[in-house]
């Protein structure tokens, strides 16, 4: 196995923003669906016994889903956010005069140095999700953001 060098920078799972045009949408404290998987088409060419040819077909993205507990700041953040996108589909002509959205989900190392980021393409809210209340519990208020998206710039 390779031994990381001293001054290797390591991304913290635990440590990591995203922002929609501009806009921190606050701390979350998870963040799941950062993938990319392509798809393809095996087609079996008459004569050819020793493989299939492979044809690149769509590449398809997952949803964002980001989790976390309530706080008035942030929360309110978020509800500001999705109050704007409503307002903008509403009074948007068409689907697409709405205009591109663009999300950044950035990494940090330990010392809050950034490692990585990822640029996320016409990216659209495809749920929220506010806390289930329950009189009788003890848990903390958490509410779900998931960001659909066309891909990685």
């Amino acid at each position: 196995m390779q031994q990381l060098s001293q001054n290797a920078r390591l991304g913290m799972s635990m440590r990591f923003r995203v922002s929609v045009d501009g806009i921190n949408l606050g701390s979350w404290a998870t963040c799941a669906g950062l993938s990319v998987e392509f798809k393809n088409t095996q087609v079996s060419e008459g004569g050819n016994y020793e493989y299939s040819v492979i044809l690149p077909d769509r590449v398809e993205y997952r949803a964002i889903t980001l989790r976390r507990a309530m706080s008035p700041q942030e929360s309110a953040i978020v509800q500001r956010w999705l109050h704007g996108v409503v307002s903008g589909w509403y009074n948007a002509a068409s689907p697409r005069d709405f205009g591109p959205r663009t999300a950044e989900i950035e990494l940090f190392d330990a010392a809050g140095t950034a490692v990585a980021s990822w640029t996320l393409r016409n990216v659209y809210p495809s749920r929220w999700a506010g806390p289930d209340l329950d009189a009788t519990g003890s848990r903390v208020a958490e509410e779900t953001l998931e960001l659909v998206h066309e891909g990685f710039l």
